[in-house]
């Protein structure tokens, strides 16, 4: 029996890898790289590996792993068709998730619910795609806990694993150290003799954290300083309105992170969705509270996969607020994954003689969410600003392209045709003709990306002596504007 239900657990595994796959490959081949992607093509676009090594380390919050391995496979030439590497890569969070529900003592369908989520889900979908080491960050946390948390196989084996996910997410993202804090949190408030002993996660954890120290302190330095400058220029501690909605809806978030953004028919889909895959996990939550008693206690593995997550999830969500003011969903994504654990195992604490329904309803609006995730439009289309901007110039004669981006320093600004149309003559804002020059007559078609005001120094430098003759509205970061010389 325990063999036909592993058997049956495995074939809606393979289904939910399947579906992940196809609706991952949607989404890349649908949307348009954004501005952060664009970064990361800059990155590997350098001539040789020290140099995109020494590149990203400028970038001061980054780490070059991730950046490296895209060097070696291509530049801009390859484009969009990089984003294989976090597709493939993903893929491999189906172990852990797998492994967690198992762990949980769920029945076949619980561990294909688990499977089913990650599939699925807009977030774990968005950020399979996107060319950015968030996948990799996903997989090296997960990798982690498990190794961790598992009280099954080798203790070396599991101890060698643990290692190398640490050392590797270190390499990709600073995140991975608030990760590695928040294992060894969870191993301390959780404790298992058949879990790897505490002592040898901080051995192994110091090994690759250690070396971080000095920047970190360093980087908490800085951090400290820009928020008290920030807080002086806004006379005092405040506390957005934007901010706390922002805070309100990010749970919420971490399963579909757009919902109306998507457009049309996509976003209604996506509405439809989300209204009932949260009614119906809310419905599930409070069954769960209401039957705690007799449900019995979670497996040493999953307390400690659910404190690790708080943990991580709190400390990730401070550190936004205190660096940035702002909570970007991307840094979320070390405990992200562990959400299609936690939706199955409430499913699997739902009364038996309805349980198929619960299980069918969270599973149908889960794919109906990736769906629309995948067939939406994007939240910032690149690739359609450089048609409009290809489009706009087209009809003007000699025309020259540029950009102006909010993003650091160490990028151009022309990023945007360097993806998408490398046949037409580019250049950065400060080289644009000055008035009086040779060349200013020729109109100049500017990317804007970000709200940036005309009487910024850069507009104001690119408006001297020239008017603005058409804008278009891409969407709500991109715009297009022609220039050519006043009357």
């Amino acid at each position: 029996m325990e063999a036909r239900e592993g058997e049956r657990a495995g074939r809606w595994v393979a289904l939910a890898v399947a579906v992940a796959v196809v609706l991952r490959v949607w989404e890349a081949l649908e949307s348009s790289l954004w501005l952060d992607e664009l970064h990361t093509l800059s990155h590997a676009s350098l001539p040789t590996l020290g140099a995109v090594v020494e590149h990203v380390r400028a970038e001061v919050v980054h780490q070059p792993l991730f950046f490296g391995v895209v060097h070696v496979f291509g530049g801009w030439e390859e484009g969009a068709l990089l984003r294989f590497l976090p597709v493939l890569s993903s893929l491999l969070l189906f172990l852990p998730v797998v492994a967690f529900a198992r762990a949980a003592g769920l029945s076949a369908r619980g561990v294909a619910l688990a499977a089913w989520l990650l599939a699925c889900l807009p977030y774990q979908v968005h950020y399979a795609t996107e060319l950015r080491p968030y996948a990799w960050l996903a997989v090296f946390s997960a990798g982690a806990m498990w190794a961790a948390f598992s009280e099954h196989g080798s203790r070396f084996g599991r101890l060698a694993l643990f290692a190398l996910c640490v050392a590797a997410g270190v390499l990709t993202h600073r995140i991975m150290e608030v990760v590695v804090l928040s294992i060894g949190v969870a191993r301390l408030l959780v404790r298992s003799r058949d879990m790897l002993p505490l002592g040898w996660l901080i051995g192994a954890g110091a090994l690759a954290v250690l070396p971080e120290v000095p920047w970190l302190l360093a980087y908490a330095q800085k951090a400290t300083s820009d928020r008290l400058d920030y807080q002086a220029d806004v006379g005092g501690f405040v506390l957005r309105p934007a901010l706390v909605k922002e805070a309100l809806v990010l749970p919420s978030r971490l399963f579909a992170p757009f919902l109306g953004a998507l457009g049309g028919s996509w976003a209604m889909l996506a509405k439809v969705g989300a209204s009932v895959f949260f009614l119906v996990g809310i419905g599930g939550l409070v069954g769960a509270w209401r039957r705690r008693a007799s449900a019995g206690p979670l497996p040493a593995p999953l307390r400690a996969l659910a404190c690790a997550t708080l943990v991580c999830f709190a400390l990730v969500f401070v550190l936004s607020f205190y660096r940035w003011d702002r909570l970007p969903l991307q840094y979320f994504a070390p405990v992200a994954w562990a959400l299609p654990v936690g939706v199955a195992v409430l499913a699997e604490r739902w009364p038996e003689r309805s349980r198929a329904q619960f299980v069918g309803l969270i599973a149908s609006s889960a794919l109906a969410l990736g769906v629309a995730q995948a067939g939406g439009r994007n939240m910032e289309d690149m690739r359609g600003a450089v048609a409009i901007a290809r489009e706009l110039g087209a009809s003007r004669g000699e025309v020259l392209y540029t950009g102006l981006m909010v993003q650091p320093s160490l990028f151009s600004h022309t990023l945007a045709y360097d993806a998408y149309a490398r046949d037409l003559p580019r250049i950065e804002p400060d080289a644009a003709p000055r008035l009086g020059a040779p060349g200013f007559e020729r109109p100049l078609v500017v990317l804007r990306r970000g709200r940036i005001p005309l009487d910024d120094e850069r507009w104001v430098q690119l408006l001297e002596g020239r008017s603005i003759v058409a804008e278009r509205k891409v969407d709500d970061y991109l715009a297009i504007f022609v220039l050519a010389p006043a009357p």
